[in-house]
């Protein structure tokens, strides 16, 4: 019978399913099955580069298409030029960048969408160079993370060969470095037109099944609401930068040098004679043998562990010394030593921001990366008065308070948990009132300690044993916390049941605006993969909506920020950074927590708390 004939497999179809489920190795074994190899199916892609700007006729075009394919050219590391394509079309041209004036009325139309592939470093040069470009119509790397977060940034060649059948042939030269800080160019042949027209002509090729998957997980109103238009305010705050006081830098890297020495020759007198403090080899030698103290843990590689967490459970005077030496150690080499040769010559350091790296939707930064500050040691503290706002100038911090725990409550339904962000209870006041059968006034500082430690455990899966771990307390003491913290709050552990249920049976978790995460993780063999799966099914619809939620906000204020002469400058998590004029600090604080207050609505109020000052430690909560 019919249903029994062999029929040619639909190895696009499989193709995404393996994708959605990060696949990777399996595909290519399947390939190996039948008898190919993953670039098997392969072909080049013939490309026609036209050289002759018609400025004039490109802007007609655009003006009749949906959207125009742009491709930086590099050279050198710098900046040649672009290709501009029409999607679906072999013929592309290649625009000088002596010639951009002429293209630039087309690129700042915002009724031109621009469609590329990772365009976010385009659109910065192009602010470098006073083009402002408005319309983004598409951005096939967002589009695929979108489809698969687990891939992260999507490289194109990929892509192509996965979703086209289409080979690029060798990159640009440069390309791939210029993206990340620049290349070199030694045998002064000039930019590869013809790479780079190829790599447009995928671009546009990819877009219509791009759109089909998005389509599918239904992430297209996120990808167009959220994502694609945070892209141009993500390139303009990195245009923006951020002032560095590189003389107050410089000073304070000569004091923690000064500290750093005292500690490391205390260190030296605790082991008994010199070694290297920074080599973890010599370090263990010291603790374990010289000095004889227990070994608490093994790394993976079976040798004595040396982090944090272990120092801290070892008594022996040198631990606190070496607890400190870490931390001004990283302080100096992460935010002294590695942060001022970035600072520009306008005193302004100019870092990254990368929408592709988490897959929970959180943004990332890099060059510096302000997130990473401790936040509660001094050391940290003045690391942040190097950060410092323009003349006449002046920051403004605005943080999203407890945002994670206000979702959990909107989600999960809890009334305990409702009432309590409702009536503007200190939450985990509130939590320890209830947990450890207290009244609200008489909760103790350890009790709220206590009670903040398990909020926040909660959201990321953690269980008694790690409450244990946290609070240094028996696991039987924790478990009862938690025991009594689920009878206060029931809806929560409904919820947390009830989000891994539907994780195993659709495969992936959504927050309040429709982000998936898929996690092939729970349907695992491996027991303690599944375990993983689990937390991160937990984590993922409250830190992703905690994500997409302050994303909007920065969508919401962008423009009326420039209203008032201000701008943004910088996301950390809950946080915005954003500049603005000494005389206008008092309207930006109200716009600002106004806007970001009434971002979404949920069943519990948004709180936002907002400082202002001139250096970003000024605006400390």
């Amino acid at each position: 019978p019919e249903t029994y004939v062999w029929h040619e497999w639909d190895k696009g179809g499989v193709r995404e399913v393996f994708d959605a489920l990060t696949f990777r190795s399996l595909w290519d074994r399947l390939l190996e099955v039948g008898g190919e190899s993953s670039g098997a199916e392969a072909v080049a892609i013939d490309v026609e580069v036209a050289t002759e700007l018609d400025a004039g006729r490109i802007a007609e075009v655009a003006a009749s298409v949906a959207g125009l394919v742009v491709e930086a050219v590099h050279d050198g590391g710098e900046l040649a030029g672009v290709i501009v394509a029409v999607p679906e079309s072999d013929a592309v041209t290649f625009v000088p960048a002596s010639g951009m004036d002429a293209l630039a009325p087309v690129l700042a139309d915002p009724d031109v969408r621009l469609i590329g592939h990772d365009i976010k470093p385009l659109l910065r040069r192009m602010l470098e160079i006073g083009i402002d470009v408005q319309g983004i119509g598409f951005d096939t790397a967002l589009a695929a993370y979108l489809v698969n977060p687990a891939r992260r940034a999507p490289d194109l060649e990929d892509l192509s060969g996965r979703i086209l059948g289409l080979e690029l042939g060798p990159a640009q030269d440069g390309e791939e470095a210029t993206r990340d800080q620049g290349a070199f160019d030694f045998d002064d042949s000039g930019p590869d037109l013809e790479s780079a027209g190829r790599r447009a002509v995928a671009i546009g090729r990819l877009v219509a099944p791009l759109v089909e998957q998005l389509e599918a997980r239904d992430g297209m109103k996120l990808f167009e609401e959220i994502e694609l238009p945070l892209v141009r305010i993500l390139a303009h705050m990195e245009h923006a930068g951020i002032g560095v006081d590189t003389e107050y830098l410089v000073t304070f890297g000569d004091q923690l040098r000064e500290r750093l020495a005292v500690l490391e020759k205390q260190i030296h007198e605790h082991a008994g004679g010199p070694f290297n403090v920074n080599s973890t080899l010599q370090l263990r030698e010291v603790l374990f043998e010289t000095l004889g103290l227990p070994v608490i843990k093994k790394t993976p590689k079976g040798a004595p562990s040396t982090d944090a967490a272990v120092l801290q459970k070892l008594d022996h005077p040198i631990v606190s010394d070496l607890l400190s030496y870490r931390e001004l150690e990283k302080l100096r080499s992460t935010y002294v030593d590695a942060l001022l040769p970035l600072v520009d010559d306008d005193g302004r350091v100019r870092g990254r921001f990368n929408q592709m790296a988490a897959a929970t939707g959180r943004l990332s930064a890099e060059q510096p990366n302000l997130q990473n500050i401790p936040v509660r040691s001094e050391e940290g503290r003045a690391i942040r008065h190097a950060f410092v706002a323009g003349e006449g100038m002046a920051f403004v911090v605005a943080d999203y308070s407890q945002i994670e725990l206000r979702i959990l409550a909107h989600i999960s339904q809890d009334p305990a948990l409702l009432e309590a962000f409702r009536n503007g209870e200190d939450i985990h006041q509130a939590t320890a009132s209830r947990v450890f059968s207290v009244p609200l006034d008489d909760v103790t500082p350890e009790q709220r300690r206590r009670a903040k430690v398990i909020n926040f455990g909660l959201l990321y899966g953690m269980e008694a044993y790690g409450l244990a771990q946290r609070l240094e307390i028996d696991r039987e003491e924790a478990a009862e916390h938690m025991d009594a913290y689920f009878s206060q709050f029931p809806e929560v552990r409904a919820f947390m049941q009830g989000i891994v249920d539907d994780a195993k049976q659709t495969g992936y978790t959504v927050t309040l605006l429709g982000r998936r995460r898929y996690l092939p993780e729970l349907t695992s063999s491996n027991f303690r993969d599944r375990q993983m799966g689990e937390r991160m099914a937990l984590n993922a619809p409250i830190q992703g909506s905690a994500a997409d939620i302050i994303k909007k906000a920065m969508i919401d204020l962008f423009q009326r920020l420039g209203e008032l002469e201000a701008e943004m400058l910088v996301q950390i998590h809950d946080e915005l950074l954003i500049e603005a004029p000494t005389h206008r600090v008092d309207d930006v604080i109200a716009l600002t927590k106004q806007t970001m207050e009434a971002v979404v609505e949920l069943d519990v109020p948004l709180e936002v708390s907002v400082a202002s000052g001139s250096t970003l430690a000024d605006t400390m909560h």
